[in-house]
């Protein structure tokens, strides 16, 4: 009898035994699961990438077009963009640092740009004039405008006027007025008519820069400033001058890359108003400068939070396309 119920008893656990390893092997053993299953972003989280839209050949076709272009390398500086208008006439403004001069012709070839029939620098900085010196030698140009102030003491700027020394060329300042195409006219607001070259004097930064190109652009109802590298220097002159209610903008390329211990005056913003500022500047820096503008009602765009970017009108509206979303959490 004894044996019988030990025999039993060693049966149940034996089975216990069994259940408990089972249970064991079942909870320690944990599923293969790829990391990719476990690391799916939500759609907010992941940035649109738009790169084909922003370089169609035919976006915008009939409209007016600013794109402006993401200069990729060591040194992230420097402006490039190109204006098309509605009638199919190209100007270039700017061409970046020497180094990225392939870069901008090879956005003009993307966008089917063999012809340029304008090109423009601003000021002979490096980081404007530079690539030209490869632009100039892969793209035919039938005119090209800058400020008279030969800086022959930088190699960037005589490498760059090399190829073009056979191009028509045409200095500008304060007061002059040009067309691209039929129906898009520039108005120069900057530098004071007759004081270049003689004003610049040492040469230095500030001074080349305030004496950069400042350019009001019209099409249709619509109106766009271009203020180069100007500093709050220039900007406060100009808000003080016969040029302040030219000043009113709905769209502004803002001064000097977005730095704010240079331009960005809030006189100067006051003055122009606009609707619409993007930021050359291909490493995003002016969080506050960003904040002041958004708070004015401004939208705000970067190549440095953007990539390129590209803003079409058709004289009344103004839409503008970039490559990539910004997400703000991460500033």
């Amino acid at each position: 009898m004894f044996l019988k119920h030990w025999t039993a008893v060693a049966k149940l656990v034996c089975i216990a035994v069994i259940l408990s390893l089972l249970f064991t092997a079942c909870t320690d053993t944990k599923p293969q699961v790829t990391p990719v299953a476990l690391t799916i972003q939500s759609p907010q989280t992941v940035p649109s990438v738009r790169t084909e839209q922003i370089f169609d050949k035919d976006a915008g076709k009939g409209q007016l077009t600013i794109r402006y272009f993401y200069l990729d390398g060591d040194n992230l500086m420097g402006d490039s963009f190109l204006i098309v208008s509605p009638d199919g006439k190209t100007m270039l403004v700017d061409a970046g640092l020497p180094e990225v001069g392939p870069q901008v012709v090879n956005y003009l070839n993307k966008l089917g740009i063999n012809l340029l029939d304008i090109a423009l620098n601003t000021h002979p900085h490096i980081d404007h004039i530079g690539g030209f010196a490869t632009v100039a030698k892969e793209k035919p140009i039938k005119s090209f405008y800058m400020v008279n102030l030969p800086y022959t003491k930088s190699s960037a700027y005589n490498n760059a006027m090399a190829p073009l020394e056979a191009v028509p060329m045409k200095t500008l300042e304060e007061g002059d007025v040009f067309q691209l195409g039929e129906h898009v006219r520039f108005e120069v607001l900057s530098p004071p008519k007759g004081a270049l070259p003689e004003a610049v004097k040492t040469f230095s930064a500030q001074e080349i820069n305030d004496y950069s190109m400042v350019l009001k652009m019209t099409y249709g109802e619509r109106t766009f400033l271009f203020t180069a590298d100007i500093y709050k220097h220039r900007e406060i002159e100009l808000t003080s001058s016969s040029w302040k209610e030219k000043l009113k903008s709905d769209m502004m390329d803002i001064p000097h890359h977005g730095s704010e211990s240079t331009s960005s005056s809030e006189a100067f913003l006051q003055a122009v108003s606009p609707q619409i500022v993007i930021m050359s500047q291909n490493l995003f820096q002016s969080p506050n400068l960003l904040e002041r503008l958004e708070k004015k009602g401004a939208k705000v765009y970067s190549t440095g939070m953007h990539g390129n970017i590209m803003l079409r009108s058709d004289g009344t509206t103004m839409n503008v396309t970039t490559e990539k979303d910004w997400l703000r959490r991460n500033h």
